[in-house]
């Protein structure tokens, strides 16, 4: 056949194909499925083959072409091409004839169009394989044996880990051609695509798309990808299988004696390939069925139906693509594969694969932003600054990934706004004014605020700095702040070295990030006071040093304006020591007092300026009251003490208040029965910092009774 033969032949196998009423019979009684078809026009005729299909159904004219009897077996030539194929023995298990056969069957593991492929055990290196074999109907046609022994020889040339791998193609004792390959543990795609999820699935689809830019890169066109002819392994393999309706395009007549054939399956056929427009066939044939592939795995379905699988291949032939409501920029990539017009789809495999992996590059793009959207939504009202930060570091990464990401680009608009408005409600205004900048909102009415509320705190400033000046040289730790904005104007040497702060460190700074009150609440009640007060005088509070330890201070503090700025004058102390040595005293003393009620001795405290005396149990019962008697009036207390002993005991603790000399008297000391007992009284003046006594300790011990 010359190759303008060839190619009027090509043209016009669809119309073949229609014309005759026994097959087109037959395919408008079909059911339309997801199975490969093939159809051959030899000298005129049309042979279908198709899995479900037995040829034998077919009307007289047909069996006379279409299936080859036994005596036409025995007549039949190999083909030249034979000659190289080595003979292997193949046997059934069921025959039960085992023999030495190089090959046993096992049982069926699929069909196609043009073939039946079986698990087999091969002998010689004991393992596994999978053993295709042409259908009855085509096994002793010659253009059949010929494609199938070509199909052998092309896929025996594809070293790639997502093609199963050829073993041999040989003849069994029979002169049929078969060829064993690599048999996959696992299943078929088709039968997992819709339990796995969209990212499997893709991920899935690149992995074929691969072997097929392969192929293409060695002039092979596949014509049948479908989930059904991709093999997914136990550990993760994805391989794409038969072979069998491929062609290649290497060279300028390149297999056009095996193109007369509509090949592949009509729910995922290229127009194309569904009228066998062969001259049109090309890789971005094998993008179509990749984009087919596309749209069933978001989709749910091949993009062709009909009726029947005639209006199957007829939709198919007119590119009718069945509704779908799924959108999105993958849909997109898939329609735009499956363009009727060749010239509209993408011309090669590598376009799809950029296109798909872009995508997947925009969509982890717009996850950035939403996911930043979403940060912005749940920040507290008054908009934390960090959530701000951590927002915008994730739109610039969503539009470091996708540059035209135009969503990312408003949204950072966007947020540079609200991030400013945050800064200035926390007087941050600096920063305030350079996000409205990047906003493009440099001359907004809200930005000319901010420059005119800076020039005023420069001004401000000024008269400060001359404040802080005498301000750094006071003697004690201090704090200069502002009221309004809540930042550190200045802190004085002192502050810097009780706290250890540089100066870096806190100027500028608002009070709430430095974290110095141990407790929330004291720092609430002080700043209330300042506020309500103007003032507050030795508030007494625990402070925290840069490096964690607790301070005990007292603070005093003074409101004052400086420049119609209202500020805070806040200077400290550190009693450490002293609250470390009361309450070191008051530990003794509850040690003192239980030693001394083990003893049988009362203790008692005369407190100086208020003349409230404190009685501890045992001196209740040396009284003889009861504590709920409470304790006596001084002037009762004397009533107690013999007569003569009372002047005694009023000088020696007059003495003890105005020298701080401790002093040891006796006495006698009435009781609840009118007798008196002798008593020792110990006393023990306390001063304070001043040196002042405010207090005097005593214990009483009793010696005998009168």
């Amino acid at each position: 056949m010359t190759a303008s033969e060839a190619t009027q032949q090509r043209q016009s196998l669809l119309r073949t194909v229609l014309a005759d009423s026994s097959l087109l019979q037959h395919l408008d009684s079909m059911p339309a499925d997801e199975k490969t078809i093939a159809v051959t026009v030899n000298a005129g005729t049309a042979h279908f083959s198709h899995p479900d299909l037995n040829n034998a159904e077919l009307d007289n004219d047909h069996i006379e072409t279409l299936v080859w009897t036994r005596e036409m077996e025995a007549t039949a030539s190999p083909l030249r091409d034979e000659s190289s194929v080595p003979q292997r023995k193949v046997a059934s298990l069921s025959d039960g004839k085992l023999g030495d056969a190089e090959y046993r069957l096992i049982g069926q593991l699929g069909s196609g169009g043009t073939a039946f492929v079986y698990q087999a055990h091969q002998r010689a290196v004991d393992r596994e394989v999978a053993v295709k074999v042409l259908r009855d109907e085509l096994a002793r046609d010659p253009k059949s044996r010929q494609r199938f022994l070509t199909e052998a020889r092309l896929i025996g040339g594809l070293d790639h880990p997502n093609v199963i791998a050829l073993h041999e193609v040989c003849l069994d004792d029979k002169g049929n051609l078969f060829y064993s390959m690599k048999r996959i543990d696992g299943t078929s795609w088709n039968l997992q695509i819709g339990k796995m999820s969209l990212q499997q699935n893709i991920s899935t689809l690149l992995r074929v798309a691969d072997a097929i830019r392969y192929a293409h890169s060695r002039g092979l066109i596949h014509r049948d990808i479908k989930p059904e002819n991709v093999m997914l392994g136990r550990f993760g393999e994805v391989l794409v299988a038969d072979w069998g309706l491929a062609v290649s395009r290497r060279g300028e007549d390149a297999d056009l004696s095996l193109d007369n054939t509509i090949g592949g399956t009509p729910a995922y056929m290229a127009p194309e390939l569904a009228s066998g427009d062969q001259t049109a066939i090309s890789y971005p044939t094998d993008v179509y069925l990749l984009g087919a592939t596309l749209f069933q795995i978001l989709s749910g379905h091949p993009p062709h139906h009909g009726t029947s699988l005639m209006q199957c291949i007829r939709a198919a032939a007119d590119n009718h693509i069945r509704p779908s409501r799924v959108e999105g920029e993958l849909m997109d990539i898939a329609m735009k594969a499956m363009s009727t017009a060749i010239a509209d789809r993408y011309q090669t495999v590598d376009e799809l694969i950029d296109a798909i992996n872009g995508q997947r590059q925009h969509e982890e793009s717009e996850r950035l932003v939403k996911r930043a959207r979403w940060l912005l939504q749940e920040s507290p009202s008054d908009g934390q600054l960090e959530d701000f930060r951590i927002a915008d570091a994730l739109l610039r990464e969503a539009i470091e990934i996708w540059p035209e990401n135009r969503r990312a680009r408003e949204a950072i608009i966007e947020l540079n706004i609200e991030f400013a408005r945050a800064a200035t409600a926390k007087g941050d205004l600096e920063l305030a004014l350079t996000l409205y900048e990047a906003a493009d909102q440099a001359e907004s009415e809200a930005a000319a605020r901010i420059r005119r509320e800076l020039q005023r705190r420069k001004t401000a400033g000024q008269q400060v700095a001359r404040y802080s000046a005498l301000f750094t040289q006071l003697p004690e730790a201090g704090l200069l702040g502002n009221i309004t904005t809540g930042e550190v104007a200045e802190a004085n040497e002192m502050f810097d070295r009780m706290f250890g702060y540089g100066q870096d460190e806190i100027v500028g700074k608002h009070f709430e990030e430095l974290g110095l009150w141990v407790c929330e609440k004291q720092r609430l009640e002080f700043v209330t006071e300042v506020r309500s007060q103007g003032r507050v005088d030795n508030f007494e509070a625990r402070l925290k040093h840069v490096g964690g330890q607790q301070l005990d201070v007292l603070i005093s503090a003074r409101t004052t304006t400086i420049n119609g700025e209202e500020m805070v004058v806040s200077t400290l102390r550190d009693i450490s020591a002293r609250k470390e040595a009361q309450r070191q005293l008051e530990k003794n003393r509850r040690r003192l007092a239980d030693m001394q009620k083990l003893a049988g001795l009362g203790t008692w405290t005369y407190d100086v300026q208020t003349q409230q005396v404190q009685w501890s149990e045992e001196a209740f019962r040396l009284a003889g009251r009861t504590p709920d008697q409470g304790i006596p009036s001084s002037r009762e207390y004397l009533q107690q003490i013999h007569p003569e002993d009372r002047r005694s005991l009023i000088q020696a603790i007059r003495h003890a208040v105005d020298s701080f000399a401790s002093f040891e008297i006796r006495i006698r000391q009435r009781g609840q029965s009118g007798n008196y007992q002798h008593l020792i009284v110990r006393g023990q003046p306390i001063q304070d910092d001043s040196g002042k006594t405010v207090e005097v300790y005593g214990v009483l011990i009793p010696t005998k009774s009168c």
